[in-house]
């Protein structure tokens, strides 16, 4: 049967368009920081406090029935591993190509290799939100949301390790980037109803609308983020499919690694 094609004139812009982040800082009485080129046992303990209460407004402002927490780790227990951003495209991820944070835009795993190993102290950022929300139906219309509040805690992560005076942190998260509404349920339909939907600004040349918070995706840039987590210490994850049903699921885990210096 040929495929139908849609007229560009019936053809319509999704209105979707998440909440950009406000540029302008909520407060202005914090002492600057001096510049750090050294690790420093003592910011890094006050940085892990300051992440994990970061972590805990995110989840309460959500009004999220989730956990999260953030820990101090050794770059070393980072596992590269080419097959992961191979996996982008075999079979194609929905997310190819979609964005500047996912292949074949975002660094690669040999970039990304000499990146961690610019570093020698990193956070992880660990996020567990609940099942439901991530397997199927859930999964259609929920879990863009919390792949967006684990975007939120990397990106305020990192800002917060930049106060301290960490200038070269450098925040990762996992799953696509969905700041622009991409994978909302607004989104589902409007693709199923054959309109054109929303691609990453950046891609046209214009400037990411929440380039504050976008990250790459941790899949994307090669990292194995089931062996990374393990290697930390964290609850051994689980490989969730549409055919496992929720009960099955003894819980969901979302990722993020902030790279401090």
């Amino acid at each position: 049967m040929q495929r139908k094609v849609i007229p560009e004139i019936e053809r319509y812009m999704s209105k979707i368009s998440y909440k950009r982040r406000n540029p302008l800082p909520e407060r202005k009485d914090r002492a600057p920081s001096p510049v750090r080129r050294e690790p420093d046992m003592e910011v890094f303990v006050e940085l892990a406090k300051r992440s994990n209460k970061i972590i805990e407004d995110v989840i309460s402002n959500a009004k999220s029935n989730s956990t999260g927490h953030a820990k101090l780790i050794t770059t070393d227990k980072i596992v590269l591993d080419p097959r992961v951003r191979w996996k982008c495209r075999i079979p194609v991820c929905f997310g190819y190509g979609m964005t500047l944070n996912c292949p074949p835009h975002s660094p690669t795993t040999e970039e990304m290799r000499e990146i961690v190993d610019s570093y020698k102290h990193a956070l992880l950022v660990s996020f567990y939100p609940p099942v439901e929300n991530h397997v199927f139906p859930g999964y259609l219309t929920q879990a863009h949301g919390d792949v967006n509040l684990l975007n939120e805690m990397v990106s305020k992560v990192e800002a917060e390790a930049t106060y301290l005076g960490y200038y070269l942190a450098m925040g990762f998260k996992g799953g696509p980037c969905v700041g622009c509404g991409f994978l909302s349920p607004e989104y589902v339909v409007d693709l199923n109803k054959g309109k054109k939907t929303p691609l990453c600004p950046s891609l046209d040349g214009q400037m990411c609308s929440q380039y504050l918070r976008a990250r790459p995706a941790l899949e994307a840039v090669g990292v194995d983020v089931f062996a990374t987590v393990i290697n930390c210490g964290e609850k051994n994850p689980y490989v969730i499919n549409p055919q496992h049903p929720a009960e099955s699921v003894p819980y969901v885990g979302w990722h993020g690694i902030v790279l401090i210096i």
